[in-house]
């Protein structure tokens, strides 16, 4: 009897101790963030305002920015510039399937990135004093390492072209 009650007892704290573990995705998102770390880029949980095709409207879209700040601002940029992969009528044609506010040149390695993993994306943002890219973060540390090379690239830009 004094057995089975320790038996009990173990593995009900067993239990216990795997209740409070998290899930499997969440452990991977969190060695991603970790990994978003180590590259030099913030990660923020945030909601974006997104315009529709006719840019009529904002669409709110709960989302997890990976961003890395400027040191210091550009001011040659405009305030904000959004890449965006759907079409607004009045935004420019940046590579397939991506659409930019303003127009400025991408470097080839960053139209590679953009068309290889525009999909997992939900939208780049670029300011004077930072660039962000907005997505659900369904991909891997490979993934992260081509989209901070894209960040990074991005963060070169310092003037538009109109």
């Amino acid at each position: 009897m004094t057995a089975l009650i320790v038996i009990f007892i173990t593995l009900s704290l067993m239990g216990s101790a795997l209740w409070i573990m998290p899930p499997k995705k969440e452990r991977q998102r969190m060695d991603l963030r970790m990994h978003a770390r180590k590259l030099g880029l913030t990660v923020q949980l945030t909601s974006i305002d997104l315009p529709d095709k006719w840019d009529k409207s904002l669409i709110r879209q709960k989302t997890v920015a990976y961003s890395f700040y400027r040191l210091k601002p550009v001011t040659s940029l405009p305030d904000c510039i959004w890449l965006l992969p759907y079409e607004v009528w009045k935004y420019n044609a940046l590579v397939d399937g991506w659409w930019s506010s303003k127009l400025f040149i991408l470097t080839a390695d960053a139209k590679k990135v953009l068309e290889k993993h525009g999909a997992l994306l939900a939208g780049i943002k670029v300011t004077q004093g930072s660039v962000s890219i907005y997505w659900d973060e369904s991909g891997d540390e490979e993934t992260l390492d081509e989209l901070s090379s894209l960040i990074y690239s991005l963060v070169e830009v310092k003037s538009v072209t109109a």
